[in-house]
Protein backbone atom coordinates (compact mmCIF):
# COMPACT_ATOMS: atom_id res chain seq x y z
CA UNK A 1 0.00 0.00 0.00
CA UNK A 2 1.30 3.05 -0.86
CA UNK A 3 -0.16 6.44 0.81
CA UNK A 4 0.63 9.45 -1.40
CA UNK A 5 0.03 13.28 -1.49
CA UNK A 6 -2.36 14.63 -4.21
CA UNK A 7 -2.14 17.64 -6.08
CA UNK A 8 -3.70 18.14 -9.80
CA UNK A 9 -3.10 21.22 -11.97
CA UNK A 10 -0.07 22.26 -13.08
CA UNK A 11 3.52 22.74 -11.52
CA UNK A 12 3.61 26.03 -11.86
CA UNK A 13 -0.20 26.57 -10.23
CA UNK A 14 -0.87 23.40 -8.52
CA UNK A 15 -4.53 22.38 -6.54
CA UNK A 16 -4.74 20.36 -3.76
CA UNK A 17 -8.06 19.97 -1.38
CA UNK A 18 -6.91 21.31 2.11
CA UNK A 19 -4.94 24.85 1.40
CA UNK A 20 -4.10 27.17 -1.26
CA UNK A 21 -1.81 27.02 -4.47
CA UNK A 22 0.97 26.04 -3.99
CA UNK A 23 0.12 23.74 -1.84
CA UNK A 24 2.89 23.99 0.62
CA UNK A 25 1.76 21.31 3.21
CA UNK A 26 1.32 18.80 0.16
CA UNK A 27 5.05 19.67 -1.15
CA UNK A 28 6.02 19.20 2.58
CA UNK A 29 4.58 15.75 2.51
CA UNK A 30 6.40 14.74 -0.49
CA UNK A 31 9.79 16.25 0.68
CA UNK A 32 8.71 13.88 4.03
CA UNK A 33 8.46 11.29 1.80
CA UNK A 34 11.76 11.74 0.30
CA UNK A 35 13.76 12.35 3.33
CA UNK A 36 12.39 9.37 5.04
CA UNK A 37 12.90 7.12 1.74
CA UNK A 38 16.77 8.81 1.70
CA UNK A 39 16.95 7.47 5.43
CA UNK A 40 15.63 3.74 5.21
CA UNK A 41 18.02 3.46 1.88
CA UNK A 42 15.01 3.51 -0.62
CA UNK A 43 12.62 1.02 1.55
CA UNK A 44 9.34 2.56 0.16
CA UNK A 45 7.87 0.52 3.24
CA UNK A 46 9.85 1.66 5.72
CA UNK A 47 9.49 5.37 4.69
CA UNK A 48 5.32 5.03 4.78
CA UNK A 49 6.31 3.97 8.62
CA UNK A 50 7.20 7.08 8.94
CA UNK A 51 4.98 9.13 6.47
CA UNK A 52 2.04 7.67 7.78
CA UNK A 53 2.57 8.32 11.83
CA UNK A 54 4.00 11.75 10.39
CA UNK A 55 0.19 12.31 8.68
CA UNK A 56 -1.76 11.27 11.41
CA UNK A 57 0.04 13.90 13.22
CA UNK A 58 -0.39 16.40 11.15
CA UNK A 59 -3.46 16.06 10.96
CA UNK A 60 -4.54 15.40 14.22
CA UNK A 61 -2.88 18.43 16.10
CA UNK A 62 -3.04 21.30 13.12
CA UNK A 63 -0.36 20.52 11.24
CA UNK A 64 2.82 21.38 13.26
CA UNK A 65 5.68 20.40 10.82
CA UNK A 66 8.56 20.57 13.58
CA UNK A 67 6.96 19.31 16.11
CA UNK A 68 5.43 16.13 13.56
CA UNK A 69 8.84 15.57 12.06
CA UNK A 70 10.49 15.42 15.50
CA UNK A 71 7.71 13.33 17.29
CA UNK A 72 8.52 10.41 13.97
CA UNK A 73 11.90 10.78 13.55
CA UNK A 74 12.19 13.08 10.49
CA UNK A 75 15.19 15.40 9.89
CA UNK A 76 13.32 18.70 10.06
CA UNK A 77 16.37 20.14 8.04
CA UNK A 78 16.80 17.77 5.68
CA UNK A 79 12.82 18.57 4.75
CA UNK A 80 13.55 22.41 4.56
CA UNK A 81 16.15 21.83 2.46
CA UNK A 82 14.37 19.40 0.54
CA UNK A 83 11.35 22.10 -0.35
CA UNK A 84 13.97 24.68 -1.31
CA UNK A 85 15.97 22.42 -3.51
CA UNK A 86 13.79 19.49 -4.71
CA UNK A 87 10.10 20.39 -4.20
CA UNK A 88 9.76 21.60 -7.80
CA UNK A 89 11.10 18.19 -9.48
CA UNK A 90 8.82 16.10 -6.79
CA UNK A 91 5.91 18.38 -7.67
CA UNK A 92 6.11 17.40 -11.04
CA UNK A 93 6.55 14.14 -10.21
CA UNK A 94 3.50 13.60 -8.21
CA UNK A 95 1.16 15.35 -10.84
CA UNK A 96 2.34 12.64 -13.14
CA UNK A 97 1.69 9.58 -10.25
CA UNK A 98 -1.23 11.44 -9.38
CA UNK A 99 -3.20 12.21 -13.04
CA UNK A 100 -5.45 8.82 -13.16
CA UNK A 101 -6.77 9.17 -9.96
CA UNK A 102 -10.47 11.18 -10.37
CA UNK A 103 -11.79 10.48 -6.57
CA UNK A 104 -10.36 10.49 -3.50
CA UNK A 105 -9.65 8.49 -1.61
CA UNK A 106 -8.26 6.05 -4.46
CA UNK A 107 -7.60 2.54 -3.77
CA UNK A 108 -5.66 0.07 -5.38
CA UNK A 109 -4.69 -3.66 -4.52
CA UNK A 110 -1.66 -4.65 -6.53
CA UNK A 111 -1.93 -1.64 -9.36
CA UNK A 112 -6.24 -2.59 -9.31
CA UNK A 113 -8.51 -0.03 -8.62
CA UNK A 114 -10.91 -1.25 -5.29
CA UNK A 115 -13.63 0.65 -3.54
CA UNK A 116 -12.57 2.35 -0.22
CA UNK A 117 -13.93 0.66 1.74
CA UNK A 118 -13.00 -2.48 4.23
CA UNK A 119 -15.05 -5.06 3.05
CA UNK A 120 -13.43 -4.57 -0.11
CA UNK A 121 -10.15 -3.85 0.34
CA UNK A 122 -10.05 -6.70 2.60
CA UNK A 123 -11.52 -9.06 0.10
CA UNK A 124 -8.91 -7.74 -2.69
CA UNK A 125 -5.74 -8.63 -0.19
CA UNK A 126 -7.10 -11.82 0.75
CA UNK A 127 -7.87 -12.84 -2.80
CA UNK A 128 -4.13 -11.66 -3.40
CA UNK A 129 -2.72 -13.36 -0.46
CA UNK A 130 -5.21 -15.33 1.55
CA UNK A 131 -2.58 -16.82 3.81
CA UNK A 132 -2.37 -13.23 5.83
CA UNK A 133 -3.57 -14.08 9.30
CA UNK A 134 -6.49 -11.28 8.91
CA UNK A 135 -7.60 -13.59 5.91
CA UNK A 136 -8.77 -16.36 8.09
CA UNK A 137 -11.45 -14.13 10.67
CA UNK A 138 -14.78 -13.45 9.04
CA UNK A 139 -16.28 -9.71 9.09
CA UNK A 140 -19.85 -9.37 10.59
Amino acid sequence: MTLNPFVYGSASSPSCFDEASPCILEQTSMCVIHVATQAANGDAMAAQAKFVPWLVCMDSNGDPVDQCNQQVGVDSAAVQSCLKTDAADLLKQYLQTDAPIRATPTTQVNGKQVKANYAAIKQAICSSDSTLSACASVVV
